[in-house]
């Protein structure tokens, strides 16, 4: 616990920005660059007003970044919706907003055979980032959520949910509905647990990721090699959560699914019983698969 106050100022929004901003750089040779959001286009507050809202002054709400390439051009815009609010969606996800594709002719159906930039046109992506992390307002009042400052989890979440967003955002495909994370689904995951790998690398951690909210100094690589250290501490009852919950997916839609009416048991007690063939603690009574979102998305496939 000691060690965990000890970082929990290293981690902030703007950090992770930051450290966004160098892996597309470094990786893909992209510019990142936060762009001001046209009132019209914001989900986050009142729209009726006309004006827009700068990056230098937004409170951290909704915010918009285009992504460009020295060769390729524009690659498509990626919003961010970091933080709750009320009646707002409760969980962390990535939204494909529009889908990238190969688009034959021009928008309006007219196509210049002369101009090779208006055939195989490509139509540009939109993406949303939708998370819940810590509100600036858990710390200090006088903060933006921008500054918010978060644990080492909510990084490792927002890492993984930008890995989708690039999947979606960089992906070049004849068909919209084959575009990003439409992909085969043993591959969907992958992109996002490489980019949540960077929240666990030490070097990362200290040379770019991790900086004190106050006096701006990065956190120690033996510190953070500490905190990934400790991260694994209890990897191998993660491994076993993980094989619960793909064993549960099978009996939901195995040949002979778990359900009363075909002479089963219920789903609650098929995931209590997984878990305790498994070793894995689990409080009866409870029912915590009914709120896993996942086993209707990956249905089958988990």
């Amino acid at each position: 616990e000691g060690d965990l106050e000890q970082i929990s100022g290293y981690f902030t929004v703007e950090n992770c920005v930051d450290g966004m901003k160098t892996l597309v750089r470094d990786l893909f040779g992209i510019d990142m660059v936060e762009v001001d959001i046209p009132w019209e286009e914001r989900w986050d507050v009142d729209t009726t007003a006309t004006d827009t809202i700068s990056p230098d002054n937004d409170d951290g709400g909704l915010r918009k970044f285009e992504f460009h390439h020295e060769e390729e051009g524009p690659l498509g815009t990626m919003y961010f919706d970091l933080h709750p609010r009320d009646g707002k969606f409760v969980h962390a996800a990535h939204f494909t907003i529009r889908c990238g594709r190969i688009r034959e002719n021009d928008e309006d159906g007219s196509c210049d055979q002369n101009d090779s930039n208006n055939i195989r046109d490509h139509q540009l992506p939109i993406v949303a980032l939708v998370c819940n992390l810590s509100p600036s307002s858990s710390y200090s009042s006088s903060r933006t959520n921008n500054d918010a400052i978060l644990s080492h989890s909510e990084v490792e979440t927002l890492l993984h949910e930008f890995g989708h967003g690039l999947h979606s955002l960089l992906s070049r495909t004849p068909f919209q509905h084959l575009s990003g994370t439409r992909a085969a689904m043993d591959f969907v995951e992958t992109p996002s647990h490489l980019f949540e790998h960077f929240s666990r690398d030490p070097a990362f951690l200290s040379r770019v990721l991790a900086r004190h909210y106050i006096t701006g100094v990065p956190l120690s690589e033996r510190r953070a090699r500490q905190l990934v250290a400790g991260a694994r501490d209890f990897r191998g009852v993660d491994v076993m959560t993980q094989i619960v919950h793909s064993r549960f997916d099978q009996a939901l839609f195995g040949d002979r699914p778990c359900t009363p009416s075909l002479g089963g048991v219920t789903s609650t007690e098929m995931f209590a019983r997984l878990h305790r063939e498994a070793g894995i603690p689990h409080a009866e009574g409870t029912h915590w698969h009914s709120r896993f979102g996942h086993l209707v998305t990956y249905g089958a496939g988990y």
